[in-house]
């Protein structure tokens, strides 16, 4: 009787995912789901989550949060600067920056010329945005090119 060997298949993920894709279907197959099924959960269509997994095309603002909690962590890089701590507590609501803007009653403009350091922020805002953010926002702020006297 002839011996057959087989090989253990390959992972068709990547086990250091690098892309949002990577993290969506390395969790996908860990899970042992469909696409179809990985879908339902975050409230998508399959042919969403094959395009996300594929890198063709991105979650809108308002899909980050179910796929933040489909994966069970934000699969961005730690932020560092003010403006990349908003972008993942954004990422974390599910917002866009312009629902943020109107949350803290601010113009869109003026959150960013505080963001890219084109404008000091008053005490007062700072104090608002920390608390938005649930942390000291002014320990990363850039420092100011001009100061329209706020």
């Amino acid at each position: 009787m002839p011996l057959t060997l087989k090989a253990q298949k390959p992972k068709d993920y990547s086990e250091t995912p690098l892309t949002l894709g990577e993290h969506l279907k390395k969790r996908r197959r860990e899970l042992g789901l469909l696409q179809r099924e990985a879908g339902e959960r975050m409230g998508v269509s399959a042919e969403t989550v094959a395009n996300w997994e594929k890198g063709n095309t991105m979650p809108p603002p308002s899909q980050f949060k179910p796929v933040i909690d489909f994966l069970g962590y934000d699969p961005m890089p730690a932020p560092q600067t003010l403006a990349e701590r908003l972008k993942a507590k954004r990422r974390a609501l599910g917002v866009t920056f312009s629902q943020v803007a109107r949350y803290l009653g601010w113009d869109a403009g003026t959150l960013t010329r505080y963001l890219d350091g084109t404008w000091r922020i008053p005490a007062a805002r700072a104090r608002a945005l920390e608390e938005f953010l649930g942390t000291d926002a002014t320990a990363t702020l850039p420092q100011p090119l001009q100061d329209p006297g706020r």
